[in-house]
């Protein structure tokens, strides 16, 4: 394998540890001696019918700047003269194919009669400007996300996207810049800044990733502030309102991780330093409250709804030792139409276990600092038959304060936990074309000193209710979907499917401020699933829910449009609403070889 050049000068010392290349190496199995890339554009005319859609075929490709030969081998874990390794094949195959602009890779090998080997590596772009919209259609169109992206300019792998992300009371607008090969390394770097509704954002991340599962080190560098309003739901699906606490978010941090052992049976071990501090400005008195969805005309909040917040404005932090510490016992499947319609997908099937340890050393940006231990605890757990998949992931976070000059509190503090279960059924005999899923999660924290609160509602909860519908600490939701591929009407342009699926869940209040005991609710709903190019990954959904409780099935559907999957491995299993409180971004899965 070529030697990988991080960014940071300082690491140059580390290449005292690695070992010799490959050429002082014997070959039992031969040599590569050459290496061809055929990088194919979006469609291969070559194996299209000739009919009349041919014209729409020649016109994507021709305005589509396709991956470039020196980007593919760059990405590739081996080179002309190395020792030829299949597994190094199959690992550079599964990293190409995790570019959002590849559709699909095939990397394999020509044994000559000299007994070495030509290696092919075959790629397939996915189309790479994309215009993005999200969009809720209630009583009219809600805009939710809106951006115009170029995933591959130029053909050399940089993203430039614009792009408007809002909910009800949060809102960015903004401009993002990615690369993963900064100065041509091996060094991702990505920058985005913009505004939100009470102020500004920004941030910029260095980030060297384990390479594929025959990396040996990776680092990360990354800064961020940002000022939005924290939503909470105050009500009601018969009378909706919010409460609105302005906040404003900083983090710094740098990481360091080494892996031992080889693929299959790897530990990690690593150690950084971060900061991070969460203020709620002007409180409380530029708390503002909201009269149903009405989010154009803010109201100031009394004296009541702000001291419901009050338990959620104690957090601090500081300076703190990050100790990360992994066990990784992957091995690779492939699966195709999953999450996808017909598209590729390559499934971790065994065990990977991360666990963070923190330490405060000095206090944050704005005040004392407790003296506490934090402890981040993530588990994912695969398996697989011919027709079946099982995947199951959970995380903890919490952090033990052992004294608060500030508020005198003690004890275990800033509990979140997550997990999920899903399942997937391909019935032997259906070619691929009808998938069951199935997923059970759940989510909840408790004694939040940070701003914190679940909704049963939304995209990823039960569907036929709003995002805000039903605030609570604790929530159980479990999803069904039958996903049927069609390959109709014009399976060489792009895929067609059909969903049909049913949600039941349930809120606990818990202590959060303004929580509610949901009961049982659930819905039912249909849909049209389209993915282009033909074998793409990507999926827009057009969906159709309606909601269920003791009273029966509802009688107004919601109808959503969203450009990406909702459920499953390509959405991932973690819940986008915790997100917004975790404490502890920092640990070793957060390092897997994922694009």
């Amino acid at each position: 394998m070529p030697p990988r050049r991080p960014l940071l000068p300082a690491l140059s010392l580390l290449g005292l540890l690695l070992p010799a290349g490959a050429s002082a190496q014997v070959c039992p199995d031969g040599v590569i001696t050459t290496v061809f890339v055929d990088n194919h554009s979006i469609f291969d005319l070559d194996e299209l019918p000739v009919d009349r859609l041919r014209w729409a075929f020649q016109l994507a490709n021709s305005v589509h700047i396709r991956t470039r030969r020196g980007f593919i081998r760059g990405e590739l874990l081996f080179e002309e003269g190395d020792c030829y390794d299949p597994f190094l094949l199959a690992d550079s195959e599964r990293i190409l194919r995790r570019f959002l602009f590849i559709a699909n890779a095939e990397v394999y090998g020509l044994r000559q009669p000299d007994g070495n080997w030509h290696v092919i590596v075959d790629t397939f772009d996915e189309w790479s400007t994309r215009i993005e919209v999200t969009a809720r259609v209630d009583n009219g169109i809600d805009l939710r996300r809106l951006a115009l992206s170029e995933r591959n300019f130029l053909g050399y792998g940089v993203s430039v996207t614009g792009f408007l992300r809002q909910t009800d009371a949060s809102r960015q607008i903004g401009a993002e810049f990615f690369t993963p090969r900064l100065f041509g390394t091996e060094t991702d770097f990505r920058i985005a800044a913009g505004d939100t509704r009470t102020g500004s954002f920004y941030s910029a991340d260095l980030f060297y990733p384990f390479v594929g599962e025959v990396g040996r080190w990776a680092w990360r560098a990354f800064g961020s502030s940002q000022e939005d309003f924290f939503d909470f739901s105050a009500g009601t699906p018969a009378r909706p309102g919010h409460v609105l606490l302005p906040v404003r978010e900083r983090l710094v941090e740098f990481t360091l991780l080494r892996r031992f052992g080889r693929p299959g049976s790897l530990s990690v071990a690593g150690l950084g330093l971060s900061q991070e501090d969460v203020e709620t400005l002007a409180f409380p008195g530029d708390v503002r409250r909201v009269e149903g969805r009405n989010f154009g005309d803010l109201l100031p909040a009394d004296s009541t709804l702000a001291a419901e917040l009050v338990p959620q404005t104690r957090f601090s932090s500081g300076l703190r030792l990050n100790l990360l510490f992994g066990q990784r016992n992957i091995r690779f499947i492939q699966r195709t139409g999953l999450d996808a319609l017909k598209g590729v997908s390559d499934i971790e099937i065994g065990s990977d276990l991360s666990l963070t340890l923190s330490r405060t050393l000095a206090s944050g940006f704005g005040g004392e600092s407790p003296d506490d231990i934090g402890v981040r605890l993530r588990l994912y757990g695969g398996a697989a038959t011919s027709s079946l998949l099982l995947i199951a992931d959970g995380a903890l976070e919490a952090r033990q304060i052992f004294s608060d000059p500030g508020d005198q509190i003690s004890g275990w503090r800033d509990i979140v936990s997550e997990s999920s279960l899903l399942l997937y059924l391909q019935p032997a005999g259906s070619g691929g074309r009808h998938t069951l899923f199935a997923r059970l999660s759940g989510a909840g924290g408790w004694t939040l000193d940070r701003p914190f609160q679940l909704t049963l509602g939304g995209l990823t909860g039960v569907r036929g209710f709003e995002d805000d519908d039903f605030p609570g600490a604790y929530r159980l939701v479990a999803n069904l979907e039958d996903r049927i591929f069609l390959g109709w009407p014009a399976p060489d342009l792009f895929d067609m499917g059909l969903t049909l699926f049913a949600d039941a869940g349930r809120m606990w209040a818990g202590d959060v401020p303004f929580g509610l005991d949901s009961g049982w609710r659930g819905s039912v709903g249909a849909g049209l699933r389209l993915g282009f190019p033909s074998g793409t990954r990507g999926v827009a959904r057009i969906d159709l829910a309606w909601p269920v409780d003791g009273s029966g099935v509802g009688s107004t559907p919601m109808f959503r449009i969203v450009m990406s999957e909702l459920l499953g491995l390509e959405r991932g299993t973690d819940v986008g609403m915790l997100r917004r409180t975790q404490l502890l971004e920092v640990g070793a899965d957060r390092f897997a070889p994922r694009r």
